[in-house]
């Protein structure tokens, strides 16, 4: 009877991943699992009595109760969105071509190649499991609950994994279709990361952890958390954590809970292959026409800038680049996020204005190199044809930072400005000053920003 063709595929990705390592391949699995054991027995608690004292506090402290279920969801979001911000990388022409000629459906290529590489994400969890582990080895936890630990560790994560990669093949299905939606997708899978930081400043300044101290806000949270599979085996290292070496007494709820763990993952195997034959497809993807419009009053005003000459044609064309870009936006809309949460979360009520800007002045410097991160991103061509032009590179640089400065300059102003009218009694002399100094560090900032991308031009995506 042949193999089903997920599973061959799988066999074969397998395979493929140990190409380099041919002489220890067939012997691998007993050697890896050697190797996490000498881990978890000697290298890992070495690493955690480093350690010891502060991780068994927060284990046993009343925040954990709340916290680790908290940080179980972090880390499963983060997991499941892993896979979407690479969606839009695809395959290679060749691939697709094989793939389209063979008798086989999407979904067994979805599933095959990620039972394929499941092994090494495998061991990447093992890894991570012995910390914990051997954080908690001097509470006496036995060798089961040691190995239950590293299943749930496995299983959980594994499952954010295959959970985001579902989502992945729909997102490239639905946007890979044209290079607007490419675009789109770029634009998406920078902004995705936003709640995740807004939870990280939440815990490390905005007073979440004190919060969930209080009981009413502490069962609020393990009842929304408790539907996800993060916290079920949270859960259970917390008990573990309680109640070391005494199995026992909880083992039926343990290994209820474990149970469903492992059959949420099955099903979300079997989920997520029935529905990759609907949304996801290996087709090859088309370009639409772009259909140009006349010029608003907004390019009219930055021709008018760039003084009505063929520089202003350049400036224009620069800055139409610029925004036609999805992501270009999208990256100003994180680095906005980011002034948000630390305004909302890190920067405390102070009556410095000094006080007020000082994580500003980093996050000016970030803001300059996401925007200027693309001079020479429209190719070696387009570089080529300015360069056989009288001062056809300088000028080009020449808008790029004009352009930078146009879109920089103005957001930090307006963020330096709601920064400062936090200030009480601020005077008007001392909010003018301070909103031109931080306007002259933007603009150098851009200035270095565009210095370090020519030292180092991205000719393309991939560069990146």
């Amino acid at each position: 009877m042949p193999l089903p063709k997920w599973l061959l595929i799988a066999k074969n990705e397998y395979r493929l991943r140990l190409n380099r390592i041919r002489s220890i391949r067939a012997f691998f699995p007993v050697l890896a699992i050697g190797l996490l054991a000498v881990y978890v027995a000697y290298i890992a608690p070495y690493i955690a009595n480093l350690f010891i004292d502060d991780l068994l506090a927060f284990f046993l402290s009343q925040i954990a109760l709340a916290m680790v279920p908290v940080i179980f969801f972090i880390i499963f979001f983060y997991l499941l969105i892993l896979p979407v911000t690479y969606t839009l990388q695809g395959m290679q022409a060749h691939q697709v071509e094989i793939f389209l000629a063979a008798p086989i459906k999407p979904s067994d290529i979805l599933l095959g190649e990620f039972l394929g590489v499941m092994p090494f994400y495998a061991i990447f969890m093992a890894i991570i499991a012995g910390f914990f582990t051997a954080a908690l080895s001097p509470l006496g936890l036995s060798l089961l609950q040691i190995f239950i630990i590293v299943i749930i560790f496995c299983v959980v994560f594994l499952s954010a994994l295959w959970i985001g990669t579902v989502i992945a093949a729909a997102v490239r299905t639905r946007f890979a279709k044209s290079a607007r939606g490419k675009d789109i997708g770029r634009a998406l899978s920078l902004v995705v990361a936003l709640p995740i930081v807004a939870t990280m400043y939440a815990i490390i300044g905005g007073g979440f952890t004190e919060a969930l101290i209080d009981p009413g806000t502490n069962q609020l949270t393990r009842f929304l958390l408790g539907f996800l599979p993060s916290s079920w085996g949270a859960d259970i290292i917390l008990d573990f954590a309680a109640n070391p070496g005494n199995f026992g007494f909880f083992a039926f709820e343990t290994m209820m809970r474990l149970l469903g763990l492992v059959i949420f993952f099955v099903l979300a195997l079997w989920l997520g292959a029935k529905l990759a034959s609907r949304i996801y497809s290996i087709e090859p993807t088309s370009f639409n026409a772009s259909i140009v419009k006349p010029d608003g009053f907004f390019f009219k005003t930055i021709r008018t800038i760039g003084g009505h000459g063929s520089f202003s044609n350049l400036l224009v064309s620069v800055f139409k680049d610029y925004t036609r870009r999805l992501e270009n936006l999208s990256r100003l809309v994180y680095i906005l996020g980011l002034l948000a949460l630390v305004n909302i979360f890190l920067i405390e009520g102070s009556g410095d204005p000094g006080d007020a800007l000082i994580m500003g002045v980093f996050l000016f410097a970030f803001l300059a190199v996401l925007i200027v991160g693309q001079v020479s991103l429209g190719g070696k061509e387009s570089v080529f044809i300015h360069k056989k032009a009288p001062s056809g590179i300088s000028r080009l640089v020449k808008a790029r930072l004009i352009q930078s400065w146009l879109v920089a300059v103005p957001i930090g102003i307006v963020v330096t400005v709601i920064s400062l009218l936090q200030v009480p009694q601020i005077d008007f002399l001392t909010l003018t000053g301070y909103t031109g100094l931080m306007a002259q560090l933007i603009a150098a900032n851009v200035v270095l920003a565009v210095g370090l991308a020519l030292l180092r031009p991205e000719f393309s995506e991939n560069a990146r």
